[in-house]
C-alpha cells in the first residue's frame, strides 16, 4: 500500500475517526463506576478498555474487511490483507481508574512489517498525535518536532515504571545517577503519551522498560517523523519485538547512552 495515494489517505481519515470515537467513549465513562479487574498486583484492566477495544475491532473490520488486528485484551485476527492494526484501547489504564485525566487511545498499522501509521489520541484535551511513515508528524494540525536540547543537564526527562518490581528499582537508580546532572523528571503514568510527549518536545527524552507492541507501535513513525530516534535500553534501533525504547533528538539520545551505560537499567535484560 502506497502511503502517499488518496486511497491511503482515505485510511488515514478513517483511522483517525475510529480512534476518536473510542475517545468519546472513554471520556463518557471517564466520571462513572468501573468493573476493574487486575491482570497483576499493578496491572489493570476495566470493562471501558473491553469495550472500546471490541469497537475499535468492529469499526476497523467493517472499514477494512479482512485486515488483521493485535490487540491488548483480545486474541489476534490473522490478516487477509497487507494491512495489520495494532490497538491500545486505553494506555494510561490506573490513570483512567484513579481519575487522573492522562490516558490516550493508541492506534498503528503495519503493511509489509513495517509501522507505517500511528496514531495517539488523548480524548480529556482532544490531543490527537499521528504519523504517516515519510510524512512528518502532527498534533492536530500542527507539525511537531522533537526537542533541540543536546544535553542532559538541560533535560526534562518523561518516563515510566511499568510492572516489573526490579525493573523499576533499577530505573529509579538510574534517576538517582543522574539527578545532579540533569533539569527534572517527570513520571507519566501513559507511555504512548510519554513517547508523544518527546515527539512534539514538550519533554526532551521519554523511557520505559516494560513495553508491549501496542504500547509503542504508533510512537515508532510519530518519534521518527519528528525527527527523533528511538533505540531499546540495550541501544539497538527500537522495533515491535522491542520492550524496552528511549526516545529523544538525536544529541540527546547519544548523551543519554553515554551517561547511563554501566547503570543497572541498561545492564541488565
Amino acid at each position: 500500500m502506497n502511503a502517499k495515494n488518496s486511497d491511503f489517505e482515505n485510511v488515514v481519515s478513517s483511522a483517525i475517526q475510529i480512534v476518536k470515537d473510542a475517545g468519546k467513549v472513554l471520556v463518557d465513562r471517564f466520571k462513572g463506576e468501573k468493573q476493574v479487574s487486575y491482570k497483576g498486583r499493578n496491572d489493570l484492566v476495566t470493562d471501558v478498555d473491553k469495550f472500546v477495544e471490541e469497537e475499535i475491532i468492529r469499526s476497523l473490520r467493517n472499514a477494512f474487511p479482512g485486515c488483521g488486528i493485535v490487540a491488548e485484551e483480545s486474541d489476534p485476527i490473522a490478516t487477509q490483507t497487507d494491512m495489520t492494526w495494532i490497538i491500545d484501547p486505553l494506555d494510561g489504564t490506573s490513570n483512567y481508574v484513579n481519575g487522573i485525566p492522562f490516558f490516550a487511545v493508541n492506534l498503528a498499522l503495519m503493511t509489509d512489517n513495517q509501522v507505517v501509521l500511528g496514531i495517539t489520541y488523548d480524548p480529556m484535551r482532544n490531543e490527537l498525535f499521528h504519523a504517516v511513515k515519510n510524512q512528518q508528524a502532527y498534533l492536530n494540525q500542527t507539525l511537531i518536532e522533537v526537542s533541540s536540547k543536546k544535553k542532559l543537564k538541560n533535560a526534562l526527562i518523561g518516563y515510566d515504571l511499568g510492572y516489573s518490581d526490579g525493573k523499576a528499582k533499577t530505573a529509579i537508580e538510574m534517576i538517582l545517577h543522574l539527578w545532579s546532572s540533569i533539569r527534572s523528571t517527570r513520571m507519566m503514568g501513559s507511555a504512548a503519551l510519554g513517547l508523544a510527549y518527546a515527539a512534539c518536545g514538550r519533554t526532551d527524552l521519554y523511557f520505559h522498560h516494560h513495553l508491549s507492541q501496542w504500547d509503542l507501535a504508533a510512537a515508532l513513525v510519530i518519534v521518527s517523523e519528528a525527527g527523533g530516534v528511538t533505540c531499546d535500553k540495550q541501544g539497538q534501533p527500537a522495533s515491535l519485538s522491542s520492550t524496552s525504547i528511549i526516545a529523544a533528538n538525536p544529541s540527546l539520545h547519544s548523551d543519554f547512552l553515554s551517561k547511563t551505560q554501566e547503570t543497572a537499567w541498561r545492564v541488565n535484560k
